[in-house]
C-alpha cells in the first residue's frame, strides 16, 4: 500500500516541479521512461501474465487485445503522452480532449491496483503498483511540459495535475465498488480489469522501448537503462 501512495505523491511533485521551475535538461526524462518500461514489460511477461492465463484462461487473450486496441484508441487523442510526447496541442480543445484521454488511460491502469489498497487477489499487486508508478512519474512531468508550453496558467495546470493524479485512485475506487457488489465473482471481474490495463501496458512500454530512434539504434545510455529496468523487473 506504501507503494501506491508514495508513488502518487512522487508524481504530482515532479509534475509540479516542471510547471513552477521546470530544469532546463530534460533529457533523463526519457531514460527514466525506459526503465519504467522494461521493468513493466518485464513482470508483465515474467510474473503477470502466467497468472493472469492460470486464472481466466479463457478469457484472458480477449481482454489483454481489447486493453491493447483501447490504448491505441486513446493516444488518438492523448498524443502520446503516455509515451513521453509532449506536442503543443493547437487549440485549448485539442489539450483538453488529450488530457481526459490520458484521465481514462490512467482511471483503467488504477483499477487493478485495488487489490494491494484492500484484499490482494493477486501474487504480484505490489510489482504491478510499483511498475505503474515508475511509468506514471514521467508521464506527470510530460504533462506538466504539454501545459506550460500551452500557455495554460500555473494554477490551472496545478488543477489539472492532481486531477490527473486522482484518477488512478479514482479508478481503483471503481474496481472497489464493483468487487463489493458482486462478491464471489469479484476476483475474476479484479482479473478481467488487470487484463485491460496489461493490454494497455503492453502497448505503451513496447512503444517506449522500440519507437524510432536516429538511424533505428539505441543509444548506449538508453540501452543501459533499459537493461537495469530488466533486471529489477527479474529480481522483483
Amino acid at each position: 500500500m506504501i507503494f501506491y501512495f508514495i508513488g502518487l505523491a512522487i508524481s504530482l511533485a515532479a509534475g509540479l516541479w516542471f510547471v513552477i521551475k521546470p530544469p532546463q535538461n530534460k533529457k533523463w526524462i526519457y531514460l527514466f521512461l525506459s526503465t519504467g518500461g522494461a521493468f513493466l514489460m518485464t513482470i508483465i511477461f515474467t510474473h503477470i501474465l502466467p497468472e493472469l492465463f492460470e486464472r481466466i484462461p479463457k478469457q484472458a487473450g480477449y481482454f489483454l487485445l481489447a486493453g491493447f486496441l483501447i490504448q491505441i484508441s486513446l493516444e488518438n487523442y492523448s498524443r502520446g503522452i503516455e509515451h513521453g510526447h509532449a506536442h503543443t496541442a493547437n487549440s485549448t480543445k485539442v489539450l483538453y480532449i488529450s488530457y481526459f484521454a490520458l484521465c481514462l488511460h490512467a482511471i483503467i491502469e488504477g483499477m487493478p491496483m485495488a487489490s494491494v489498497l484492500f484484499d490482494s487477489t493477486s501474487a504480484f499487486h505490489e510489482q504491478l503498483t510499483i511498475g505503474i508508478m515508475l511509468h506514471k512519474i514521467p508521464v506527470a512531468i510530460t504533462l506538466a511540459m504539454l501545459l506550460s508550453k500551452s500557455g495554460i496558467s500555473r494554477k490551472m495546470s496545478t488543477t489539472l495535475l492532481i486531477g490527473f493524479i486522482l484518477c488512478t485512485a479514482f479508478g481503483s475506487g471503481i474496481q472497489y465498488f464493483i468487487g463489493e457488489t458482486t462478491g464471489e465473482g469479484a476476483a475474476d471481474i479484479m482479473f478481467m480489469s488487470l487484463g485491460l490495463t496489461i493490454g494497455i501496458l503492453l502497448h505503451v512500454s513496447t512503444t517506449i522501448l522500440f519507437e524510432s530512434s536516429d538511424q533505428h539504434r539505441l543509444s548506449p545510455s538508453r540501452v543501459a537503462v533499459i537493461a537495469i529496468g530488466i533486471v529489477a523487473g527479474l529480481l522483483a
